[in-house]
């Protein structure tokens, strides 16, 4: 038996050698090319910047716009229209009689030539704006032109400020 056991005492040996043998170097492979790795991903990423990001100032141009009408025919008699931030827009059109308003919502961009378009999803025509010096804004008719005479005096949106 103790022949036996000296046997097994060899072969165990030998197996922890040899386990040691090939494992020691596959680990150390595997921690060289994990390191690499680090490394490659490291250098991948963009460095991140450390100025702080100011937030931009809020667009003058956003806000509420508002315009009375005189009596007409279609009973108008105010028409508003507030801009936000996220390019939507809410239209407001009050009419003679009623208490609550007809309310409309769209969205709003800008173009190059810096017409303001105000467009809708639903079969609502879109409106064409324009911004003046004094902040104000004007209505343009379909073919983007300024109405002109009266019309011009009367389709003028004045910005209402907040408090």
């Amino acid at each position: 038996m103790s022949k036996k056991n000296e046997v097994r005492k060899i072969k165990n040996r030998r197996f922890k050698l040899l386990t040691s043998f090939f494992c020691t170097p596959l680990f150390v492979v595997l921690l060289f090319f994990s390191c690499k790795s680090r490394q490659i991903a490291e250098t991948l990423e963009p460095p991140k910047p450390e100025v702080l990001i100011e937030k931009e100032p809020e667009d003058p141009f956003l806000g509420l716009y508002v315009m009375d009408l005189p009596a007409s025919r279609s009973g108008i008699t105010s028409y508003s229209v507030e801009f936000k931030t996220d390019q939507t827009a809410r239209v407001l059109v009050f009419k003679e009689g009623r208490t609550e308003p007809e309310i409309s919502h769209g969205n709003w961009l800008i173009a190059k030539d810096g017409i303001i378009i105000l467009y809708f999803r639903q079969n609502i025509p879109s409106e064409f704006f324009i911004k003046n010096d004094d902040g104000s804004l004007s209505f343009l008719n379909a073919q983007r032109k300024p109405y002109s005479g009266e019309l011009a005096e009367l389709l003028i949106l004045r910005k209402i400020e907040k408090k």
